[in-house]
């Protein structure tokens, strides 16, 4: 009913506007209760009565004016009046817009007791709506949420706020409790929308909430806060900040999981890293992790001693997998304030062996049979199977099969097989060049001529999450001398160890001990840099000798891995049988075992490695339709409640620059994208090829670190950082005060009795002037300008009362 908007009690001010029809029943009768009689005296009063008709209508009209207002008034005051004054002039409809933004994120599953931060939210917006029904006027609501924040929900957009909204809100509040996602909030994102919604209707009163437990990562640490919350304010907008969380809670969250994946194979130990924060301030001790394999817990145990507030551990620790294929393996500590990141998941594709393949150029592959002893001389302990060939056979080898491919003593390839390395290395493939004898220095200063250009930018991460240096801008990014050259000998003159290792992972036993298995290897000859050549920016200086020359380097070409060795593999020189040093020999032999085990590692290719994915990140599968059906289907996890989706797997958008390029000739791959991947956990993706037969890939999506970072922005230090700001209202928990505006319907009490008086003293004195008189005042008229019938006529100031003039008055 369109009088709630000025009236508390509606109804009566409904039935009270028919008591307007009183003074006017009155004045009816008054006009009835005169009859025109033809009496000769009487002709000069009408002559009088018509002179003033007018005059008298006026008045008439005047008191019954004021009889009107006087009902209407008591109508106003028993109604409650609820008309803000200063909106007189604007009747149509004034509107209070409430935009309410409901912070979803994952911090927002922060848990104490019975409730949740998420909890206190849809508690606050209930009781928001609840108090706004209750006080009356024009009220409107629009929820968004931060998950979402470019769309509205349909049925909560500009509602009116009244007891049917609010029935309907219990019922929507109790389904969204189970809704909090587990995502970061993009404030940078949420503000725009805000500013979008709020432009609708400018002219409108608009209060903008925004619930959430402002984390100080987000709100307290941004550069933009203050700019952001100002921006939206203004004559007509008022921001209120209401906190959902009452204090800090402890909490433990496993923010890393990570493992040699790239080179794991079945029955070998697996080595893996958990880093564990401590995000509350005190320190934890004996903090249990769990370890699974396929949801079955393995039998070791595992502990962190303690972890200080504020700070993370890193505990390391291996498990060997029986089986080859896809597995899960997940680590798991006790639970706490935030649940969800109390979990972290990766997957994996075992092999059995992960396969290296060593080209040797060298006459019967002598050099390849010392590093291939060094990588596989068990199979089964290190997990490496070798794979020794010609140079010239390098053309008719599947590289993807390969984790790293070894190139030694070659002395140039063809254009075809250099090629196909690019391609591999490129993809994210490792390869490693050892010099010899038998090398042709033109050949590999043609390819580091194309390094003279400028290199390619590169200063983010690549897409397996590493950070990357300068890409080189091709396979061999150095120039190099025609022939070898010896290193002098040590002595007095010339004191100290022949290798000076960088701290890298593939020298960690040579640099053990301050170095000692270093002191024991000796290289005699070794290929330098060419005359005057400069090392490039896409190159870095892992190791070098004695007297400063580069030994070892390393690069990066498109996603992949190169190691540049200028001395050989093996020990002796082919063509004189000198040696090139003594590293495999005696004492030095674990260290050499040990470096080509750590350097397979570190330039093994990552391609089949699924790096885990945070939630809300685009899940995309490629699709070669020369192989496999096009429809895909999506299992999410289990226990988040979402159902199995089959996507029908398209080509990519050429306008996608993110999409590579592919050749003409090239097979089109398809590509299958799922979006709703909210839940963390493990998803399932099934193909089917050509054949029939299914597969099953496995895909790992864990909960963003930064939700879980419980610290909040108090509202103490949120009113220092606004100081000043006005029209920004900081909350207390739990409170939602300074957002009713003044209660117009009692400054209007006032003022309507005010008026009330005012119409009483006009109306009775319009009354007085209008009504009869008194009899003094009469006699000193001399004649009476009324003529109420059945009483007296006066005539030249005498009065009569005879039966004539009774009967003429009747």
């Amino acid at each position: 009913m369109w009088l709630s908007q000025f009236f508390i009690h509606p109804w009566m001010a409904a039935g009270g506007v028919a008591l307007i029809s009183i003074p006017i029943i009155i004045h009816l009768l008054n006009r009835m209760r005169y009859r025109t009689v033809r009496f000769a005296a009487m002709e000069f009063l009408l002559q009088s009565e018509q002179q003033n008709r007018s005059r008298i209508l006026i008045e008439q009209l005047l008191l019954l004016l004021l009889r009107i207002l006087i009902v209407l008034t008591i109508v106003a005051l028993f109604a409650r009046l609820l008309l803000d004054p200063s909106q007189l002039a604007l009747l149509e409809k004034p509107e209070t817009h409430h935009l309410v933004v409901l912070d979803d994120s994952g911090s927002m599953r922060d848990r104490w007791g019975d409730t949740t931060a998420f909890d206190e939210a849809l508690g606050t917006l209930k009781r928001l709506a609840s108090d706004l029904a209750s006080q009356g006027g024009n009220h409107t609501l629009t929820l968004l949420q931060t998950s979402h924040p470019d769309r509205s929900s349909a049925s909560l957009t500009r509602r009116r706020i009244d007891l049917s909204l609010v029935g309907e809100l219990e019922d929507k509040l109790e389904t969204m409790q189970n809704e909090c996602g587990y995502g970061q909030a993009s404030w940078t994102d949420v503000f725009p929308a805000i500013e979008r919604q709020l432009a609708v209707d400018k002219n409108a009163f608009q209060i903008v909430h925004i619930l959430s437990d402002f984390r100080a990562s987000e709100w307290e640490n941004s550069p933009t806060l203050k700019v952001d919350l100002e921006s939206l304010k203004d004559e007509q907008t008022l921001v209120s900040l209401v906190p959902t969380v009452p204090a800090l809670h402890e909490n433990l969250a496993v923010i890393n999981f990570t493992g040699t994946l790239h080179t794991a194979a079945v029955k070998v130990p697996l080595q893996l890293t958990v880093e564990v924060a401590n995000y509350g301030d005190s320190v934890v001790e004996n903090v249990p992790v769990r370890v699974l394999i396929d949801d079955e817990p393995i039998p070791q145990l595992i502990s962190i001693p303690q972890i200080n507030a504020g700070e993370s551990v890193q505990e390391s620790f291996e498990v060997a997998i029986a089986s080859t294929g896809e597995h899960v393996i997940s680590v798991q500590i006790s639970p706490d304030a935030i649940a969800a990141d109390n979990t972290r998941y990766l997957t994996i594709d075992l092999l059995e062996r992960q396969r290296i393949l060593i080209a040797d150029g060298s006459e019967q592959t002598r050099e390849a049979d010392y590093v291939a002893d060094a990588l596989a001389a068990d199979p089964q302990i290190t997990g490496f199977e070798a794979v020794i060939i010609r140079p010239d056979s390098i053309r008719d080898q599947d590289l993807s099969t390969y984790s790293s491919v070894y190139l030694l003593n070659i002395d140039h390839l063809t254009p075809d097989v250099l090629k196909q390395l690019e391609d591999y290395v490129s993809a994210g493939g490792g390869i490693a060049w050892f010099m010899g004898d038998r090398i042709d220095s033109s050949f590999y200063n043609e390819l580091a001529s194309l390094e003279l250009g400028e290199e390619a930018e590169t200063s983010s991460e690549n897409t397996n999450g590493q950070f990357t240096t300068t890409q080189a801008k091709s396979l061999f990014p150095v120039p190099i001398a025609a022939s070898p050259v010896d290193l002098p000998r040590a002595d007095d003159t010339n004191p100290g160890a022949d290798l000076q290792l960088n701290d890298n992972p593939i020298f960690e036993i040579l640099n053990a001990a301050d170095g000692l298995l270093a002191l024991f290897v000796n290289i005699y000859q070794h290929i330098p840099l060419a005359d005057g050549a400069e090392i490039p920016k896409s190159v870095n200086v892992i190791g070098r000798l004695r007297d400063q020359s580069p030994l070892f380097l390393e690069s990066r070409f498109g996603e992949g891995r190169i190691f540049i060795s200028l001395t050989s593999a093996g020990p002796v020189n082919n063509t004189d049988e000198s040696r090139w040093h003594n590293w495999p020999f005696d004492m030095n032999a674990p260290g050499f075992t040990v470096f080509h085990l750590e350097l397979a590692k570190s330039i093994a290719s990552r391609t089949q490695t699924r790096e885990p994915s945070l939630v809300n990140t685009p899940l995309k599968i490629e699709i070669d339709p020369a192989v496999s059906y096009p429809e895909v289907r999506f299992n999410p996890p289990a226990e988040g409640g979402l159902s199995p989706t089959s996507i029908t797997a398209t080509a990519p958008n050429v306008t996608d620059k993110n999409q590579p390029e592919t050749s003409a000739d090239a097979p089109q791959k398809l590509i299958a994208e799922f979006l709703d991947t909210k839940i963390p956990g493990i998803y399932r993706i099934v193909t089917e090829d050509l054949a029939r037969e299914t597969t099953t890939t496995l895909a790992a999506f864990n909960v963003p670190v930064s939700e879980s970072e419980v610290e909040i922005t108090t509202p103490e230090e949120f009113r220092r950082e606004l100081a000043g700001v006005d029209g920004i209202i900081v909350q207390d928990f739990g409170s939602l005060e300074g957002l009713a505006r003044d209660d117009p319907g009692r400054e209007l009490r006032l003022l309507l009795l005010l008026l009330l008086v005012v119409l009483f003293v006009g109306e009775q004195w319009l009354a007085y002037r209008l009504g009869y008189r008194s009899r003094d005042s009469v006699s000193s008229r001399g004649f009476t300008s009324r003529m109420p019938s059945g009483k007296q006529y006066v005539s030249g100031g005498q009065r009569s009362s005879s039966p004539a003039a009774k009967g003429v008055a009747s």
